[in-house]
């Protein structure tokens, strides 16, 4: 009797430890079923829009709109400082403890204002002593706002407490708006300095929301200056690293704008929009993936399984945008020049399948075992080489170095990614 009443609690046990794993797989699938959405939101309306843009406003103009925009893109790599990861890891250890919760979050916003503060300033030095920049001032500071935008929304927060679906409603919602605005006031070239107003405004508005909202899950603690440099060096490698490799893909666009025209710059913005949008793809998955990924023993079968998806994935869609190349680039934009580069979209097409896999090795897999120091080195020298090389090929090779200089750091990224996940040393 004794004997079949400790075997019914052990099945007892058991059950409810089943159910637990199958609550976590489920809110896994759910967050990343939502920041697919989310992602695709941030992509896809772009993505939409490009066209109708390129048509009406002009290559050159579009050019133009997108190096400011790459500007504010690089003011928020500076502004994240890593806290997407460290954040959100931070956020999946203290679980249901709202005063510690609290304490992280208002540690980590205060961070980022302070560093607002200072890119708006370097903005305004910026434009007061640059040709470049102080011959448009106004469309970066209009671009600005999707730094502002995007730092005061807690993504990192929602990332870790595992809780996407109001946000992915309210951020869907608000590059709906955008689209709209789009094609509702542009209607000619000189209407080009509209696009960063419209695209600053939706950022702002989801931004807002997101902070407010992030409240609900807390208590507000005011965090001590220790705590906030505790952050600070707890996430200065991983700000170097992202922001090294970040910052090559991005300094692409602003080396062209830098070396040489609107017009080319408006040719590459354009491919790079197609790449990215099917790239990122696997980012919102990764992001679903990295908390609970990150409380498992077994994290290298996990990401075994995982590549072979990636793998085909990443494949199809590479020979899909090689072969349809001219169809694409047609239906896109039907602008002979973009069409005159069509070789440069089919070399580019491969990065679809090389960041897939190299995300999943040097982004997932290095952040969830907090191989930090290494990813630092993989992504840094990568990043650094890749700003080198793409400024030197620019400068002799205008728009086909930078090309090739994508395609060469994303394969040695790849490379280097899977060297380290199958050495035996590192486990």
């Amino acid at each position: 009797m004794i004997q079949n009443l400790n075997k019914r609690r052990i099945d007892q046990k058991t059950l409810l430890l089943h159910k637990k794993l199958k609550t976590k797989e489920k809110k896994v699938v759910e967050n990343a079923i939502y920041l697919t959405i989310l992602q695709w939101f941030n992509y896809l309306i772009p993505l939409l829009i490009l066209p109708y843009l390129v048509r009406t406003i002009g290559t050159k103009m579009f050019g133009l709109v997108m190096f400011a925009q790459t500007v504010a893109t690089v003011f928020t790599l500076i502004t994240d400082f890593g806290f997407s990861i460290t954040g959100t890891r931070a956020l999946s250890i203290l679980k249901k403890n709202s005063t510690k919760k609290g304490e992280l979050f208002f540690g980590i916003m205060s961070i980022k204002l302070v560093l607002i503060i200072f890119l708006l300033f370097f903005l305004f030095v910026l434009t007061s002593t640059s040709d470049k920049f102080s011959q448009n001032k106004l469309i970066y500071y209009y671009s600005f706002g999707v730094t502002i935008g995007m730092t005061i929304f807690p993504s990192w927060f929602f990332h870790g407490i595992q809780n996407m679906k109001v946000i992915t409603i309210v951020n869907a919602a608000s590059r709906t708006l955008f689209a709209a605005l789009v094609f509702m006031f542009i209607t000619k070239p000189e209407d080009f300095i509209l696009v960063p107003l419209f695209n600053s405004a939706s950022y702002i508005i989801t931004g807002l929301f997101g902070f407010f909202y992030a409240l609900k899950f807390l208590k507000i603690k005011v965090p001590s200056i220790v705590f906030i440099f505790n952050l600070v060096k707890e996430s200065f490698k991983l700000f170097l690293s992202n922001l090294s490799t970040s910052l090559y893909s991005s300094f692409n666009i602003l080396i062209i704008g830098l070396l040489t025209n609107d017009t080319l710059t408006g040719v590459y913005a354009s491919f790079e929009k197609i790449i990215l949008a099917l790239k990122n793809i696997y980012t919102p998955i990764y992001q679903a993936v990295f908390p609970w990924l990150s409380t498992q023993t077994d994290q290298k079968k996990i990401i075994k399984k995982m590549s072979r998806i990636v793998f085909l994935l990443g494949l199809f869609g590479a020979a899909a945008l090689i072969t349809f190349s001219e169809e694409i680039l047609i239906l896109m934009f039907n602008d002979e020049i973009i069409l005159s580069y069509k070789i440069l979209f089919q070399a580019i097409a491969p990065i679809l399948f090389l960041a897939g896999l190299s995300m999943l090795y040097n982004y997932l897999y290095l952040s969830a075992t907090k191989k930090y120091d290494l990813r630092l080195k993989i992504l840094g020298y990568t990043g650094l080489i890749g700003i080198l090389l793409s400024t030197i090929l620019t400068f002799y090779f205008d728009i086909y170095g930078v090309v090739f200089s994508v395609v060469f750091c994303e394969i040695i990224l790849l490379i280097c990614g899977l060297k380290v996940f199958l050495n035996k040393t590192n486990e």
